[in-house]
């Protein structure tokens, strides 16, 4: 292995790679910008047991309020993989771990497969940025058919980048290498985000909505029916009072008039046409609020004249207000079941593969274990904790990482598997390993930084420790970091640091 590409203590972070490229750099820092996440990613196999109140505490670090996303990905989580076939619930974790980041914290997504678990939180005030939420799962047991392996995954969209979370228990023993390097091929190559969430409660929330529109037209429709069906007693009403003040006219006209000759016109003018009578009829809604009841009688042509034109208004303006009512609610239903359409649509895009991601971090019990023989020997290695001394014994080789596109930090920890239930030493009935590993590629090299790699040795609920990882996710161009840290186009090869 060349300097960059093996395990070199001294380059711990890109920062530190930056810094030995530029050693006359002093206080290096790269500009912040509001818009960068800042993620904690952690992994741990609980061995099926639940956590107390003591032990969550000691997942995360003192700090964790700083952090803008949680990823939280567990193995055999409060259950054994085969009582999680059948009871895969994860309510309990879920809560545990909603109490202990408070309120500043909302989860707005996980994914499950029998003993295998994944949930985000995302800091409030940022989760409003998240879109296109979606989750799938991949099984990778007893033929592919068993979910007792596998992985589940979990996407978003923040800003204009896609970020995909992977968590995933690969086959165990010690032999299995090919088997946990097919396990995470078949991952790499064939897991599909499918289920887009936000849409799948668009689609919910739009069926609800067309359903309550569906119930509002029938009950509009009964209400047009109606007023056809009493528009002979409304009509009645409000021509008996035109015809109350024609009558009243009239009187007068009568008495004013008592030696003129014009008493059958006068006659003709009280009657209400018979075939306006019957059109009116036709009409599906009168707005009897705008009818101003005659309280008098002017007993001039000007009267008459404004009765008829009332008459006139009204059958117009009933028209027009029915059909208004009509056209608001069918346009209503058309728009809703145009955007049902749409969500479906959207619904059914289910082909988002690993390779469309800007981001992708896989965390889990990968099971790869140390190639050691010797029982007796590999006591006295162990004793001698130091981690350089395991790095080319390790399974999980750069090969198998670099097939997958994959980087991992530098291991500067001791194997995370297997301990002694409750006590600090290893179980060494079975070889130990690096089993608990967080991975991730990038389709910039730069847009992503790996602050810290590390364990948690602190916690004894389980046979694993628990691994965690800082990153940090730059929204900046590649251009931008070059031209701030004088980095030349021709040392991207040579930054496979990871």
């Amino acid at each position: 292995m060349n300097e960059i590409n093996s395990q070199n203590p001294k380059i711990k972070t890109l920062e530190d790679y930056y810094k030995s490229k530029n050693p006359n750099t002093k206080n290096f820092n790269i500009k912040e910008n509001p818009n960068n996440l800042l993620i904690y990613v952690l992994t741990f196999n609980m061995k099926g047991k639940t956590p107390t109140e003591s032990d969550i505490p000691l997942l995360f670090p003192k700090d964790f309020n700083k952090f803008d996303l949680f990823i939280i990905s567990t193995q055999e989580c409060l259950r054994s993989i085969g009582v999680s076939m059948f009871v895969d619930s994860k309510e309990q974790w879920i809560l545990f771990l909603q109490n202990f980041l408070g309120d500043n914290y909302i989860k707005i997504i996980e994914s499950n497969l029998n003993a295998i678990h994944l949930c985000i939180f995302a800091k409030k005030e940022k989760s409003k940025h998240f879109h296109d939420l979606r989750s799938g799962e991949i099984k990778t047991g007893f033929l592919n058919l068993f979910g007792n392996k596998g992985a589940v995954s979990a996407s978003m969209k923040y800003l204009d980048k896609y970020i995909l979370f992977i968590g995933c228990h690969l086959a165990a023993g010690q032999d299995e290498t090919n088997k946990r390097l097919e396990n995470l091929l078949r991952i790499s190559n064939s897991l599909s985000v499918s289920v887009n969430l936000e849409a799948k409660e668009k689609l919910k929330s739009h069926k609800m909505n067309l359903h309550k529109t569906f119930i509002q037209t029938k009950k509009v429709r009964n209400e047009l029916n109606n007023d056809n069906i009493n528009m002979n007693s409304d009509e009645f009403t409000f021509r008996n009072r035109i015809s109350e003040s024609q009558v009243l006219l009239s009187k007068k006209s009568n008495k004013l008039n008592e030696d003129n000759d014009d008493n059958n016109n006068i006659n003709n003018n009280l009657k209400i046409n018979d075939e306006e009578d019957k059109k009116d009829k036709g009409n599906n809604f009168i707005d009897l609020d705008n009818i101003k009841e005659v309280e008098s009688v002017k007993g001039d042509e000007e009267e008459k004249n404004d009765n008829n034109n009332n008459l006139n208004i009204l059958n117009k303006k009933s028209d027009k207000n029915a059909q208004a009512k009509k056209t608001d609610l069918f346009d209503k239903m058309e728009s809703l079941n145009e955007s049902v359409s749409s969500v479906i649509s959207e619904e059914k895009k289910k082909d988002k593969k690993m390779e469309d991601y800007d981001f992708v971090i896989i965390s889990g019990d990968l099971n790869y274990r140390l190639n050691l023989e010797n029982k007796n020997n590999i006591k006295e290695i162990m004793k001698k904790n130091d981690p350089q001394i395991l790095w080319d014994k390790d399974q999980l080789t750069e090969d198998i990482k670099q097939d997958n596109k994959l980087k991992e930090g530098i291991i500067n920890f001791m194997p995370t598997y297997k301990y002694k239930e409750n006590k600090e030493d290893y179980d060494y009935e079975r070889i130990p390993g690096w089993t608990d590993r967080i991975l991730f590629r990038s389709k910039k090299l730069y847009d992503i930084m790996l602050c810290e790699y590390n364990s948690i040795q602190n916690i004894f609920l389980s046979d694993h420790k628990p691994v965690y990882a800082v990153f940090k996710i730059n929204f900046k161009n590649k251009k931008d970091l070059e031209e701030d840290l004088k980095i030349k186009d021709d040392n991207d090869k040579e930054c496979n640091i990871f």
